[in-house]
């Protein structure tokens, strides 16, 4: 079965199993990566409790060990333990094999490098990408011949050191009682461990692996995956609740009274802690409130926009020296305090230091500052050309002056609010939000702005506007 193109996306490689991404696709990737990076020779490979991924893990195994190098096998493993084991130990590189919180029919994988002269470790994305792509697709179509195995296979768990390294950076100002929901995804007890070691009572629900998710899909960005938790909190009487994603890169918070507090909320609340010790560059998504750059600057840091990717909050944080980096989708890089990885379980760890700072930690999410935001609009648009009309809105603005971001689509700023329309890096979609200091400015800046994007070729129709209740 030949390797699809649509399968390589602009920061990572997800499709549906077996259709798009399959035991060959993964194998000649694998065998592409080992082409590409031949300074990777020690390699962490992980994966998730999906049912495809064990089948993936055997053909990404025959690759690398026909290309000699020495596997490092930590089974199923979330993100956290996955980063902590290249960064830590030092390893070449790495595959993760996971689909994130996508449906259970759906996997991906995720590779590491490190560059030639045994630099920055960082994951393969854009061209890089692209690059494998044709390499793997040039080496599924080359006459096969018969491959020996050279290299070699050790199991390994860092979960001890984790857990030391973890808790050694981070003290709570009093034990809080928490719940955990993994959702029946990589994390599984991991974060329970860390958190009883730092004092906290805690209970974890959907703690067993099963890839099937039989009780929600573990994407914490989804009400109503953090129904349960928000439940669970009140019937324990937590002071917080935490809910992972399949693979660990991301966490959502619940408060006291059961509450989900939203992105924007959970972000701010970390750029504040970075902030208050020590001033600098904040990087953020596009999609983040003016009330936190509003926050932001009135603290004295320096907030940046970046394009709405983790990678590249990521490698904007490097860039640019930034004291804190974050989107409102739960995915967040600590600079000060650990390595530039994207690990949702030392994000909890960091929102639970703050929660612990407060009597009443509801109370303080309350007392921080909003405008009134829409829901996130998607437009259906097809890949092909989904591009091509953010560059004619692009271009439309420039052309009548008007003050807008053009680093991730195009961020319109009017006089009390924003409007956004950027392209979606996963679907078919170009998603769209607006945000006014006042419901009354919310309502006109979604009428002006759904007017310019209708005008600039965005199929704008009479349900958009029913979905936004004007």
């Amino acid at each position: 079965m030949a390797i699809k193109d649509n399968i390589f996306r602009g920061y990572d490689i997800r499709g549906i199993y077996p259709a798009e991404l399959n035991e060959n696709a993964v194998y000649y990737t694998t065998k592409a990566f080992c082409e590409l990076y031949p300074q990777a020779k020690k390699i962490a490979l992980a994966r998730d409790p999906r049912p495809s991924s064990p089948a993936l893990w055997e053909a990404a195994k025959k690759a690398f060990l026909e290309y000699d190098r020495d596997i490092i096998d930590l089974g199923i493993a979330p993100d956290p333990l996955w980063y902590f084991s290249i960064f830590h130990y030092g390893y070449d590189g790495g595959l993760m094999i996971t689909g994130s919180h996508n449906p259970p029919d759906q996997n991906g994988l995720t590779y590491h490098a490190r560059d030639g002269v045994g630099g920055f470790s960082e994951e393969l994305m854009g061209q890089s990408l692209q690059d494998l792509r044709r390499k793997a697709q040039e080496l599924e179509n080359k006459e096969k011949t018969p491959a020996k195995i050279g290299g070699s296979l050790t199991n390994f768990d860092p979960t001890a050191d984790y857990i030391e390294y973890i808790t050694s950076k981070i003290k709570l100002s009093r034990p809080l009682k928490i719940v955990l929901d993994p959702g029946n995804g990589s994390c599984g007890y991991l974060p329970e461990k860390i958190f009883k070691k730092l004092g906290c009572q805690t209970i974890t629900i959907n703690g067993d692996f099963d890839g099937a998710f039989p009780n929600h899909l573990p994407d914490p960005y989804l009400p109503e995956t953090r129904r349960a938790l928000g439940t669970k909190v009140i019937e324990y009487g937590a002071d917080i609740g935490f809910a992972y994603d399949t693979d660990g890169d991301r966490v959502a918070i619940s408060d006291s009274r059961g509450r989900a507090a939203n992105g924007d909320d959970t972000l701010l609340m970390l750029a504040r802690d970075a902030v208050a010790r020590k001033k600098g560059v904040v990087v953020h998504c596009m999609r983040v409130s003016k009330a936190f750059i509003d926050d932001m600057k009135r603290l004295g840091a320096s907030p940046m926009f970046s394009v709405s990717h983790h990678n590249a909050i990521r490698a904007n944080v490097k860039k640019y020296n930034a004291v804190f980096g974050g989107e409102i989708t739960f995915h967040y890089a600590f600079p000060l305090d650990y390595y530039l990885v994207d690990d949702a379980i030392f994000s909890s760890v960091e929102l639970a230091k703050v929660a612990s700072s407060f009597v009443d930690f509801a109370a303080y999410i309350d007392s921080l500052p909003h405008y009134f935001a829409s829901p996130e609009l998607n437009i259906e648009c097809a890949d092909e050309i989904k591009f091509d009309i953010i560059a004619n809105l692009q271009d439309y603005l420039r052309k009548n002056h008007y003050d807008f971001i053009d680093i991730d689509g195009a961020r319109i700023n009017f006089d009390h609010g924003w409007a956004l329309a950027r392209c979606s890096n996963t679907a078919p979609l170009i998603k769209c939000k607006f945000e006014g200091e006042t419901p009354a400015d919310l309502k006109e800046i979604e009428q002006k702005a759904l007017q310019i994007f209708k005008n600039c070729g965005l199929s704008i129709n009479s349900k958009h506007y029913e979905f936004l209740g004007i």
